[in-house]
């Protein structure tokens, strides 16, 4: 297990630190559900990137039934001070605080890693201020454009109620990162013509990350489910981008179906988990399939966000 004082020193190499030593777990025994090997993978509409991931549906764990955006921390359910020493990739120390970076043993893809913000706090899967910055942070010292993260919100499909964000590397660009997007007011940009629509804040410096946990912050306040996505590859633009979709609620445990609309599936990045849709599904079929989680009242939501700034 690697460890590190101080995140800021570490600029340039954690992601080559993670990645050498999520292979290294990755080829041992035991800690993994199932190998990530060679993965099919096609292009629908020039949008849509499809990967067949089956072993995703049939061998990962259970997840929690979650009822509620409040719904407080369960020591007694799985979280991630349960996980074996032997899942951790690095552990950054910040006075009496321990930010943890897991495999994630049930992975999308290749280098699929956890990142458990104040782990030992033991805090519920609702973003705060001091992780959003620390998420951003490690977005504007990334050298490795390949670089996404996500979160999902409790009722979006999260399926531990334990604070934590995906790391995920894809080297092709996602769909929702070549929209264009509309001006709504200050720092919010909207985009309605999506199958879900979705607010996005640029983030040119740490100290901006306010704006998106504001807006965040409201869609807590108001029970909203929610999936974030910060990236650094949106269009031409420079900066931290933060993509965040309002959607309606997901009730109880997460149902293993052909695909689940979480934040990889929003950003137009579909895992399938059975062979025969993977070669029958269609672009119209997605759509359809995403649209099922955009909420009724965007408009009367966007009027709320305008009141923030």
């Amino acid at each position: 297990m690697e460890r590190q004082n101080d995140f800021k020193n570490v600029p340039n190499l954690f992601e080559e630190i993670l990645k050498k030593k999520w292979d290294e777990i990755h080829e041992g025994p035991k800690v993994f559900r199932y190998k990530i090997k060679e993965i099919n993978e096609k292009y629908l509409q020039e949008k849509y990137l499809i990967q067949l991931n089956p072993d995703r549906g049939k061998k990962r764990r259970e997840p929690e039934a979650i009822h509620s955006l409040s719904q407080p921390f369960d020591e007694t359910k799985f979280n991630f001070m349960k996980a074996s020493s032997n899942e951790i990739l690095l552990t950054l120390i910040n006075g009496n605080e321990e930010h943890v970076f897991l495999v994630n043993v049930s992975p999308i893809a290749r280098y699929h890693i956890l990142f458990c913000p104040s782990m030992g706090s033991c805090l519920p899967q609702t973003i705060t201020l001091d992780s959003l910055e620390f998420v951003a942070e490690m977005m504007f010292a990334s050298q490795d454009r390949d670089l996404r993260i996500g979160f999902n919100s409790l009722c979006a499909f999260a399926s531990v109620n334990h604070l934590h964000y995906h790391l995920l590397f894809e080297k092709r660009t996602l769909y929702i990162e070549q929209v264009k997007w509309n001006h709504l007011k200050g720092p919010v940009y909207f985009k309605e013509d999506y199958p879900v629509p979705a607010f996005c804040c640029n983030i040119k410096k740490l100290s901006e990350t306010i704006n998106a946990y504001i807006l965040i912050k409201y869609l807590v306040d108001k029970s909203i489910a929610h999936n974030v996505l910060i990236t650094n590859r949106k269009s031409q633009e420079t900066g931290v981008h933060v993509i965040i979709w309002p959607r309606k609620k997901t009730e109880g445990a997460k149902q293993f179906t052909d695909f689940n609309v979480a934040i990889c599936e929003l950003s137009g990045w579909i895992p399938i988990y059975d062979e025969e849709t993977y070669r029958k599904i269609t672009a119209e079929q997605i759509e359809d399939e995403l649209k099922k989680w955009k909420l009724d009242d965007f408009f009367e939501l966007c009027e709320g966000i305008k009141s923030l700034y």
